[in-house]
């Protein structure tokens, strides 16, 4: 399994999304599929709530040792190489992308 975990604006209390930046694309091996996250203000829970209704394993996490950093972790099966497109952007871009060796005590799911 590979986390992809991906940056969140400092002011990540409500986000809003827009046709801007609102759409989000996978890719294993040389497929890609493109998520489309409905346009809207949302609290973090919201979105995550949005990307599990459009089929995506995703939760919030914490680092332990980044103070007040949450993170919208994407979980994929290891054959996922990337994630990117306009909402990757918006939210502040990708952290890192582990496959389970960052020490799980490091880590906070909320």
């Amino acid at each position: 399994m590979k986390r992809f975990w991906l940056r969140l604006p400092d002011k990540n209390n409500s986000l809003e999304i827009t046709s801007t930046n609102n759409k989000l694309s996978t890719f294993e091996s040389s497929t890609e599929k493109v998520y489309t996250v409905d346009t809207g203000k949302y609290s973090l829970e919201k979105l995550r709530d949005n990307l599990v209704s459009k089929g995506l394993d995703a939760r919030i996490g914490e680092i332990k040792y980044s103070k007040n950093s949450k993170f919208i972790v994407l979980f994929l099966n290891n054959s996922f190489t990337n994630v990117s497109g306009s909402f990757i952007t918006f939210i502040g871009g990708i952290e890192s992308i582990d496959t389970g060796d960052r020490l799980e005590g490091n880590i906070i799911h909320i």
